[in-house]
């Protein structure tokens, strides 16, 4: 996966956000108990920042973790590890890996993932 930005021209624009050693996992279960019996490593320590003026794509083959590291970004996935830091209007610099999911409400007014549509 690559990741590619965009400036505007402004070298010294704030980090709106700062991500660092991102990590999603899912479980693999088998059996009737469903016992985690290994793990899919979709994301695997990803870091990158978005500064103000910025645009970030993500780009690479399918199933290579693109929509996965924008879902744990926004929480839709919960991370396995990683800091994930949010500048938000009011200025306060938040790590989103570490709120609940009703904390996250308000943020996601402030933070949203655009999907391709390849049709």
């Amino acid at each position: 996966m690559a990741v590619e930005t965009t400036e505007n021209g402004n070298g010294s624009a704030t980090t709106l956000l700062d991500v660092r050693g991102l990590v999603k996992y899912f479980p693999i279960k088998r059996g009737f108990l469903r016992r985690t019996v290994g793990t899919v490593k979709a994301v695997d320590d990803i870091s990158f920042d978005i500064r103000e003026g910025e645009t970030l794509s993500l780009v690479g083959e399918s199933g290579c973790g693109k929509s996965t590291t924008a879902r744990s970004i926004i929480r839709a996935y919960e991370p396995t590890a990683g800091e994930i830091l949010f500048k938000t209007e009011d200025g306060e610099a938040i790590d989103l890996a570490q709120l609940s999911l009703v904390e996250m409400r308000p943020i996601r007014r402030q933070l949203q993932m655009i999907f391709q549509d390849p049709f």
